[in-house]
């Protein structure tokens, strides 16, 4: 690899920049990022996977066109947290969310984060941005919800450590995110600017200490929010937050990354390419700029004017380009093994620890379990994506699958509609127990509505889809279930539940 003694300052400057593009090829906007600008680095997502070998395909081209442009191997890299945010869904494993993870074991955890970079590894990538290190203390979170381990400081830390462990064993280096800590948010950072304003204490008490507890982390993303203890910027923004506390007062020596700066609570306030200049002087060494060609390029040009005019000083520059260089060749013999010189293979034994981690995080929460009759109605929601972060599957269709697997249940579709709530209330005095599914229900107040109603007209049963954040929700629930995803495992799960294949082993990692 090249030295940075040999690099020009365009190429340097290219190795800052982690953009997006929208292709399963290698396009227009690729070739003009790495053949003109000299840039090092990509972010995949859904929108660029098509299946293994189309990926391979892609990788390989981005890894020659890199490593020619610039002289160093790229960072490949996604978010692969496993559960509700997964960007390959097929021909990998499908593994488990780390709240699924933290209702089973810390060597889920392990074993999750092992499976993902052998996935990733084998596809050309070295950069997995993950695990969510977010302690989940609000229940109405709508962006990190079921992505945190817990709403426990030590449980978070602990199950991070060994997600964090796991994902080196394969040489992807992993990403903590989102510093210092995002869990407490009731705003989404994809739509708006959050403001937390906790003291520094309960910060350091709570919110940081997973980060603290994993400070070897080699690399990690900051927080589009606004923390007022400690300055009038977002963290991602913050020269406070990013050198004065995570470099100069916790001792960070990896990587830096922003999340992406196109996202509204930057884009709308600061502008993505000035965001992405004043993330730089902040202390970020790697700038996600996740879509659009031209503020890509500006970020570009304004880091170049920056250091031509002295406001960021080369020095500086170069301390940043020497992190990621170190970092890149961290993952060079891993690349080597299971990339470069060879064809990458399905894992049959991932993919069953994948489905049986799941099957073991069914988590019995109150009351009597239920049992299938011939008077049973079941209500499941199709599952559509609640965030910007959450991709859509092939398929969430559970009251589909449940009508295949048990032909003489009356398995209904639950659809926010008037007419629908009224047929259902009509007709449930026919039945001896209702099995209600819900998802994002304490997001949702139809949902509530509905599952209270039928509580209040027949003996009911839910089993939450997306952990127990709606439990409180319900009007004299006597009987409680949850799962945490709502996934091709997690429907498997339910089916083998209702078989009598699987029991409710799991430990709720949040206090309710």
């Amino acid at each position: 690899m090249k030295n940075i003694k040999e690099m020009t300052l365009k190429e340097k400057i290219g190795q800052l920049i982690l953009p997006g593009f929208h292709s399963y090829e290698y396009d227009e906007q690729l070739r003009t990022l790495i053949e003109d600008y000299h840039v090092g680095n990509v972010i995949l997502f859904t929108r660029n996977f098509e299946s293994a070998e189309q990926m391979r395909k892609l990788t390989n081209k981005i890894h020659e066109e890199v490593i020619k442009h610039t002289g160093v191997v790229p960072f490949i890299s996604i978010d692969q947290e496993g559960g509700l945010v997964t960007r390959m869904m097929k021909d990998v494993t499908f593994a488990a969310g780390p709240m699924t993870c933290s209702a089973v074991s810390e060597d889920a955890a392990f074993d999750t984060g092992r499976m993902l970079a052998y996935d990733m590894i084998g596809l050309g990538m070295n950069l997995n941005l993950a695990p969510s290190l977010d302690v989940n203390n609000n229940p109405n979170n709508p962006v990190i919800n079921v992505r945190s381990y817990s709403d426990d400081p030590a449980r978070v830390s602990a199950f991070g450590k060994k997600f964090i462990k796991g994902s080196l064993e394969y040489g992807v280096l992993p990403c903590a995110k989102h510093f210092p800590g995002h869990g407490d948010a009731a705003v989404d950072s994809h739509l708006g600017l959050p403001t937390l304003e906790h003291d520094t204490k309960r910060m350091h008490e709570v919110e940081m200490k997973p980060f603290i507890e994993n400070i070897d982390v080699p690399a990690i993303m900051s927080a589009h929010i606004l923390f007022p203890a400690y300055d009038t910027v977002p963290a991602t923004l913050s020269k406070k937050v990013l050198t004065g506390i995570l470099r100069e007062e916790l001792g960070y020596k990896g990587l830096i990354i922003t999340d992406c700066l196109e996202m509204k609570a930057i884009a709308d306030n600061y502008g993505t390419s000035e965001g992405a200049l004043q993330a730089t002087k902040a202390g970020a060494d790697l700038l996600c700029i996740c879509h659009t060609l031209e503020r890509q390029v500006r970020a570009l040009q304004l880091i170049e004017e920056a250091v031509l005019d002295g406001s960021l000083p080369e020095a500086e520059l170069d301390a940043k380009v020497e992190r990621i260089l170190k970092a890149k060749e961290a993952t060079l013999p891993y690349l080597e093994k299971y990339f470069y010189n060879t064809e990458k293979e399905f894992s049959d034994e991932n993919n069953k620890r994948a489905a049986e981690i799941v099957d073991n995080s069914l988590t019995y929460v109150c009351g009597v379990e239920p049992k299938l009759t011939n008077k049973t109605l079941v209500l499941a929601p199709v599952a559509q994506a609640k965030t910007i972060i959450e991709d859509e599957f092939d398929e969430r269709n559970l009251a589909k699958v449940l009508k295949a697997n048990f032909q003489d249940l009356d398995v209904l579709e639950m659809v926010n509609d008037e007419a629908f709530k009224q047929q259902v209330l009509t007709n449930i005095k026919n039945y001896d127990q209702v099995i209600v599914f819900s998802y994002n229900a304490n997001v949702t107040p139809w949902q509530v509505a509905l599952i209270n109603e039928i509580i209040q007209n027949n003996k009911t049963y839910v089993i939450s889809l997306k952990g127990p954040f709606d439990y409180h929700k319900y009007v004299g629930l006597e009987n409680y279930m949850c799962l945490y995803e709502y996934t091709p495992n997690s429907i498997k799960t339910v089916v083998k539940y209702f078989k009598g294949e699987v029991q409710p082993k799991g430990t709720l990692p949040i206090k309710l």
